[in-house]
C-alpha cells in the first residue's frame, strides 16, 4: 500500500514496516518505523496489505498474516514536541531562547534537547528530524536520528534557525518547533591592531636604522680606507723626502766637506779653521741622518717591528741631554715577526705610535727608567706596553694642550688597535697598545 509520501510493507519475520518519505532540503529523507506483534499484529509474519477506511474516515489497514487477517489502524494524532534544554557556554532559560538567544564571541556551539509525548509511542520510538538554516534559508545542517538532542559546532558568525520535529512509531509527524540564535562575530581587536602597527612602525624603524647602520658602515670603511690611504701616501711622501736628503743633500754636504780639505789650514787670526767648517759639516749631516732615519726607519725596513722598537726606545735615550737621559730596558719574545705577519702599512702606524709615546716619556716624564715590553698571545693578537717610573701625568688634560695623544689614537683607529693609559705601580705611567688580529 502507497500515498504520496509514505509505503507500507509487509514482511516475512519483520511485521509491516512504514516508510516515509521527507523531501526538502539538499536531499530527500527516508524515515522507517516497524510494526510489529507489540502493536496488535497476530504474527511476525505478513503476506499482504489492503488499504482500507475507518468509519471516521482514517486510514485503516487489511493485513494478512500466517495466523489469520488482521485489522491495524494507525493512530492519527501528532506528537507534541516541546523544546526542554538550550545549552551553550552556560544553560539558558526558556524565556531566553524564546526570544532568541545570542551566542557572544568567541562561542559558535549550541546542544538543543527536545521531548516529543505521544499516546501510543513509547519514548525510545519516537524520531527526530533538525534543520538549521542560515539567515538566507539555505540550510547548512541536517540530521534525522532516534536521540532527541541535537548538537551543533564551529558555525560562522550570523542568525540561524532551528527547526525540529518528532515522529511517532506511525510516522505521524508533530508540529515543526522553531527558535532562532545567532552566533556574534569577533570584536574589532583595537589593542591587537594597535600593538601592530606600532610593531609595523618598529619594524620600519628597525630596518631603516638597519639601512642607515649599513650605509654609516660602508661610509666608515670608505672613510677608514682613505684614511689609510692617505697616511700611506704620507709614508710615501716621508720616505720620499728623506730618500732625496740621503742622495741628494747628504751627497752636497760630502763633496762641501772633500772642499774643505783643499782649503789652506789658517792660522788663528781670527778667520774659521777648515776643520772647524768639516765639524760643522759632519754635524749638519749627523742632523740629516737623523732626521732621514725618522722620516724612514731603515731598522722598520731592514730587520723588522721588534728590532725598530728597540732602535728607537735606544735613539730616543740618544738624543736626550745628558742630565735627562734614563735607563731603559727593550723586553721582546723570540719569532714575533713569523707569529705575526702584520702588513707593512700596520708596522709603520705601530712604529709610529711607539714613537710619540717614547716622545711623551722624553718630554714629560721625567722618568729615571722605562721599560718597553712587546707579546704576542696565542691569538696572535699583540700587545705593546711602556712603562716609566716618573711624575705620571692625566691623558684628558694632556689633549687640550697637544696633538700627541690625538695622534696615537688616530694612528690607533687606522689598524683596529685600541691604546690606553694607566698609573704604573713603580709611580709613572703605562701606556699600552693591543692590535686585536681579526
Amino acid at each position: 500500500a502507497a500515498s504520496k509520501t509514505a509505503v507500507w510493507c509487509a514482511t516475512v519475520g519483520g511485521g509491516l514496516y512504514k516508510v516515509l518519505l521527507e523531501p526538502g532540503g539538499a536531499t530527500d529523507s527516508m524515515l522507517i518505523s516497524s510494526i510489529s506483534s507489540e502493536q496488535g499484529l497476530p504474527s511476525q509474519n505478513a503476506f499482504a496489505i489492503l488499504p482500507a477506511r475507518s468509519a471516521s474516515s482514517e486510514e485503516a489497514l487489511w493485513v494478512g498474516t500466517n495466523r489469520g487477517v488482521a485489522r491495524y489502524e494507525p493512530a492519527p494524532v501528532a506528537p507534541v514536541l516541546n523544546l526542554t534544554r538550550v545549552m551553550g557556554k552556560r544553560l539558558y532559560t526558556a524565556d531566553e531562547f524564546r526570544s532568541g538567544l545570542n551566542l557572544e564571541y568567541p562561542q559558535n556551539s549550541i546542544a538543543i534537547d527536545v521531548d516529543a509525548i505521544s499516546s501510543r509511542t513509547f519514548p525510545e520510538q519516537f524520531q527526530y528530524s533538525f534543520t538549521v538554516l542560515d539567515a538566507g534559508g539555505r540550510e547548512v545542517f541536517e540530521k534525522h536520528s532516534r536521540e532527541s538532542q541535537l548538537l551543533i559546532e564551529g558555525l560562522r558568525p550570523g542568525r540561524y534557525r532551528v527547526v525540529a520535529r518528532a515522529f511517532s512509531s506511525d510516522l505521524v509527524p508533530s508540529d515543526s518547533l522553531q527558535f532562532e540564535f545567532a552566533v556574534a562575530r569577533a570584536p574589532f581587536p583595537w589593542t591587537s591592531t594597535a600593538l601592530s602597527v606600532f610593531l609595523a612602525l618598529a619594524l620600519i624603524a628597525m630596518w631603516w636604522g638597519y639601512r642607515q647602520n649599513k650605509r654609516l658602515a660602508t661610509t666608515n670603511v670608505k672613510l677608514a680606507d682613505t684614511r689609510m690611504q692617505l697616511a700611506n701616501e704620507t709614508e710615501s711622501e716621508r720616505r720620499r723626502i728623506a730618500r732625496d736628503l740621503h742622495d741628494q743633500t747628504l751627497a752636497d754636504l760630502r763633496r762641501l766637506m772633500l772642499l774643505t780639505d783643499q782649503l789652506p789650514a789658517v792660522e788663528n787670526n781670527g778667520h774659521v779653521k777648515p776643520s772647524q767648517i768639516r765639524g760643522k759639516i759632519e754635524s749638519v749631516s749627523t742632523e740629516i741622518r737623523r732626521i732621514c732615519e725618522d722620516l724612514s726607519p731603515s731598522a722598520l725596513a731592514n730587520v723588522g717591528l721588534t728590532a725598530a722598537l728597540e732602535w728607537a726606545l735606544a735613539d730616543a735615550v740618544a738624543i736626550q741631554p745628558l742630565e735627562k737621559r734614563f735607563e731603559y730596558e727593550f723586553v721582546s719574545e723570540q719569532g714575533i715577526e713569523e707569529r705575526l705577519k702584520l702588513e707593512p702599512s700596520a708596522q709603520i702606524q705601530i712604529y709610529r705610535i711607539v714613537q710619540e709615546a717614547l716622545s711623551n716619556v722624553c718630554r714629560h716624564a721625567s722618568a729615571s727608567r722605562v721599560v718597553l715590553t712587546v707579546t704576542v698571545d696565542n691569538d696572535r693578537n699583540l700587545t705593546i706596553k711602556l712603562e716609566d717610573d716618573g711624575i705620571g701625568f692625566e691623558p684628558r688634560a694632556s689633549v687640550v694642550t697637544g696633538r700627541g695623544l690625538a695622534n696615537i689614537r688616530s694612528r690607533a683607529s687606522l689598524i683596529d688597535a685600541t691604546v690606553s693609559w694607566s698609573a704604573s705601580p713603580s709611580g709613572g705611567t703605562c701606556f699600552s697598545l693591543r692590535c686585536t688580529r681579526t
